[in-house]
């Protein structure tokens, strides 16, 4: 009896010694040195904490290609048109993205075939969305937006807000990346 009174006192003491030696224990350091104590830490800026994205409109038409980027109140708004091959296209949030460190928000829209398994008209579509990111904390100071369509290829412009708190000018700037004429 008393062997087995000990075998279970050393089995006890080996699992707490190596239990201390493995972490976790009193003495071991903490395994990310990167957390704050301090609760009150948060991080500043905006903060991405909403988004929709709907296909306004869908008909034939050769006014795409483009696209609007409003601020205001916390909110950011992208309104566009991409045009599709026939009606039964529409247009797809692909990715949104806020970088906090670089203070910006990306989004990236495409035009795609939809699931409408319809009759389609055949024509080229201005396919117009809207897509909307409500931010906590303020806005983003730029705000890029890729968008390709089915012929007009794809487009990307950003938007920056100055500095200055009294007046808030928006800077729009768009390059073409792509068009079907590339490709002949």
């Amino acid at each position: 009896m008393k062997r087995r009174s000990l075998l279970a006192a050393a089995a006890a003491a080996t699992t707490t010694g190596i239990a201390g030696c493995l972490g976790g224990g009193p003495g071991t350091a903490p395994e990310n040195d990167d957390e704050s104590d301090d609760p009150t830490e948060t991080p500043t800026g905006p903060r991405l904490v909403d988004q929709s994205f709907e296909v306004e409109r869908v008909e034939c038409g050769d006014d795409y290609g483009s696209h609007e980027v409003t601020k205001e109140d916390g909110v950011v708004t992208v309104e566009g048109v991409l045009d599709g091959r026939d009606s039964s296209y529409t247009a797809e949030l692909v990715t949104s993205e806020y970088d906090r460190d670089a203070d910006e928000l990306y989004v990236e829209v495409e035009s795609v075939e939809g699931d409408d398994e319809g009759a389609s008209a055949q024509c080229i579509v201005e396919i117009e969305y809207v897509a909307t990111f409500t931010f906590e904390n303020g806005e983003p100071s730029s705000v890029r937006v890729d968008q390709s369509g089915n012929r007009s290829g794809s487009s990307s412009a950003s938007q920056s807000v100055s500095a200055s708190p009294e007046t808030e000018t928006p800077e729009l700037t768009g390059t073409p990346t792509r068009t079907p004429s590339d490709d002949a």
